[in-house]
């Protein structure tokens, strides 16, 4: 796992604007894995806010960046939170766009993969948050099924819930801006959560 080393005031600025738009919930909730959750992270309500949007893209750029914009063809999303990201970024940096279905269509050409690529494309793929890695590793498979080729995928948050030994053999490097660990300790150091909402995030650490 990578970790863009951000200034603190980038980690700040992050997390209250995340906050702002009311992207951590502290309610149970059943995460796409199964897993019940005592809180969520919500990163689709960004879209609705222009200039915390615009942020958000911005953070991202800079994960890419680190990468490095030439070394991929392609910029895929995962449906669904991974394309709030992967469509305006593709157009930012002037990179096709494509993405993976969470379920095979069951109509028409009956695709998992949306868009289309040649054989050995460089493929980057986006997603919103890293929990179990379930997605992901599906989107990898599906990459490759499709004559792809992948070395890193990017995230904003982490939640510190799975290794990321998962992707080596796959080969794949995640790479992400936060772990829940700084969103947990800056949102409690602001005040904007207790110290009990603080423990509810912490205690979900695995890793």
């Amino acid at each position: 796992m990578f970790y863009i080393l951000l200034t603190q005031n980038e980690k700040t600025n992050l997390i209250e604007t995340l906050y702002s738009c009311k992207s951590f919930n502290f309610e149970k909730h059943t995460l796409s894995s199964g897993k019940i959750s005592p809180y969520y992270i919500d990163l689709r309500l960004l879209q609705s806010d222009i200039q915390s949007y615009k942020f958000i893209i911005d953070i991202y750029l800079k994960l890419i960046n680190f990468v490095g914009v030439d070394s991929f063809d392609y910029v895929c999303g995962v449906a669904s939170s991974g394309l709030v990201f992967s469509a305006p970024i593709s157009l930012k940096i002037d990179k096709p766009h494509i993405y993976v279905r969470k379920s095979q269509k069951k109509y028409g050409r009956q695709k998992n993969l949306e868009g289309s690529i040649s054989n050995n494309s460089r493929i980057l793929l986006i997603d919103d948050v890293f929990t179990s890695g379930s997605s992901l590793l599906e989107s990898i498979d599906i990459i490759y099924d499709s004559g792809g080729i992948i070395s890193n995928a990017i995230v904003l948050i982490d939640r510190l819930e799975t290794h990321h030994s998962i992707f080596s053999k796959s080969n794949v490097n995640l790479i992400s801006a936060l772990s829940i660990f700084d969103i947990a300790n800056i949102l409690n150091s602001r005040s904007l959560i207790s110290l009990e909402q603080k423990n509810l995030m912490l205690n979900e650490i695995k890793v």
